[in-house]
This record gives structure tokens, C-alpha cells and sequence, in this order.
């Protein structure tokens, strides 16, 4: 019995299936409607089982979401620390070009040739005071040079190798410069004592300065150019000491100028502060 029915069944199921296909086709209303019974039949059952389901659901979104924001915080965190190297970095290129500019702006108002080199080594101990440079005899340097930071005269060369050289600092006790104090050019001679500020000795008996005087090379004995800018006056008449414009605890670029003398200056000193309008006194 099971051979025969099991033979009658399959061709009425295959009927029904292809009649089936045939009315889904046709589009017959008869399907269409039995489509809609069934789903609202079934819909019932549906909602009730999702019930409880749900809340896991609603849970694997919830640590789907957490964990795809959890690869986003990393990512971000990644990016961002990224960041902070290349914001360092561009701070670092931006004041690296900004004491560069600053060297090459105060040699190029020289009107002279220079050359820009880095400062590899400082030496500030109490007995000297002077700093190692990776510019030498390639670069054509030569013992007694100027050399300038970004706001001033630094220091002048002192010694000469292949390719490095050492320059002494103005604040070195060493030092001796013959400058121009103030609007009435009075003579006198900064001298180092290895402190922060040099002092102004050799001062004419009459010579009236004062806290913010200008200081400036006045090139006599030819060591240096006449008009370098170097500080201002900061102590009192009795001992005036300078307060230099470079920093010379912090020089990273310097400019030393090819100078030799005799060979040309900045322009005088009666001109550079003089007010505007007003004529040199002969």
C-alpha cells in the first residue's frame, strides 16, 4: 500500500506545485488573497515569538554598535596621536624658520656677505663663555668674524677648523667691544664678566646715559663693523651693565658676517638714530 500511495502523491503534489507557479504568475486574485490569509493568520504567531526575543536583538545591536565604536576610539586614538607628532614636528620646523629668518633678516640689513650656521655645542661654565658652530674653513670663516643671533651681534670667531669653528660670546670675560651708547654716541667698551650682562666701562666723565639707551659697535680699532645692534643700557650711571638682544643662552641658528676691516659698515651711526627728518650734524 505505502509503493502506491507514495506513487499517487508525488504527481499530485507536482501538480498542485506547478498550478501553484502557474496562478503566482497569472496573478490570479485567488492567490493573491490566500497570500494576505496567510500572513495574517501567521502574523500573530510571528509578533509573539519576537517578543522575547527582542531584547537580544535590541543586545547584539547594542554590542554590535559598541564594539564597531570601540574600533573607531582606536582608530581616532591612533589618528590623533599621529597628529600630535606632525603638530610638534610643524612647531618645531615653524620656530626652527623663524630664528632662521630672523638671522638671515639682521646679516642681510648688514648689506654683507654671511653664511647661516647652527650652534652644535654651548660652553657657559664660569671661566668661559663661548659655543661651537658647524661652519669652518670650508665655509671660508676666519678668526675674528662677527657672528649675529636673531636680534643682535652674539659673538665674533675665535677659532678656525675644517669644519667647525669656535666663537666666543660678547658676555665672555674675554670680551671687548667698542660701542656707541644712546642718542649722544658716547664711546665706551663692553666688556664680559661671564655673567648674563656685560658691563659698559671707559665711559666719558660727562656722558649722561640711561636705562634703554640703544648699544651699538661704533667700529673703532676695525674689529667690527660700525652700527651692530647689541642691547640696551640696563643698570644705573654708576655701573651700567647691557641687556643684550640675542639669546645667547638659547642660540640655536647664528649668521657670521664676512667682515673685514676696512672693507665696508652698516650705515653710521648718527643716521640709524637720527630722528626722521632730521640732519647729521656736521
Amino acid at each position: 500500500m505505502r509503493p502506491h500511495a507514495g506513487g499517487v502523491l508525488m504527481p499530485v503534489l507536482l501538480f498542485v506545485s506547478v498550478a501553484l507557479l502557474v496562478l503566482s504568475r497569472l496573478d490570479h486574485g485567488y492567490i493573491a488573497g490566500a497570500r494576505v490569509a496567510i500572513a495574517d493568520a501567521v502574523s500573530p504567531v510571528l509578533r509573539t515569538i519576537m517578543i522575547p526575543l527582542e531584547p537580544l536583538r535590541s543586545a547584539g545591536a547594542a554590542i554590535g554598535l559598541a564594539l564597531e565604536r570601540a574600533d573607531d576610539l582606536d582608530h581616532l586614538a591612533n589618528e590623533n596621536q599621529r597628529l600630535k607628532g606632525w603638530e610638534a614636528r610643524a612647531k618645531d620646523l615653524e620656530r626652527q624658520l623663524s630664528e632662521l629668518g630672523a638671522v638671515a633678516k639682521t646679516a642681510r640689513d648688514q648689506d654683507m656677505p654671511f653664511v647661516t650656521a647652527r650652534v652644535m655645542a654651548t660652553s657657559s661654565g664660569p671661566f668661559v663663555r663661548s659655543a661651537i658652530i658647524n661652519a669652518g674653513e670650508i665655509e671660508k670663516l676666519k678668526s675674528g668674524y662677527p657672528v649675529l643671533a636673531g636680534d643682535g651681534l652674539a659673538a665674533r670667531v675665535a677659532a678656525v677648523g675644517r669644519g667647525v669653528s669656535r666663537v666666543l660670546l660678547i658676555t665672555d670675560v674675554e670680551s671687548r667691544i667698542p660701542v656707541f651708547v644712546g642718542q649722544q654716541a658716547a664711546r665706551a667698551i663692553l666688556a664680559g664678566d661671564n655673567g648674563p650682562a656685560p658691563r659698559l666701562l671707559f665711559l666719558a666723565p660727562d656722558a649722561t646715559v640711561k636705562a634703554g639707551d640703544e648699544v651699538v659697535t661704533s667700529g673703532i680699532g676695525g674689529i667690527y663693523p660700525r652700527g651692530l645692534r647689541i642691547g640696551t643700557v640696563a643698570g644705573g650711571s654708576e655701573r651700567p651693565t647691557v641687556s643684550v638682544h640675542a639669546d645667547l643662552d638659547r642660540l640655536e641658528y647664528v649668521s657670521i658676517l664676512f667682515y673685514e676691516p676696512g672693507t665696508g659698515d652698516v650705515p653710521p651711526l648718527e643716521q640709524r638714530l637720527q630722528p626722521a627728518g632730521a640732519e647729521v650734524a656736521k
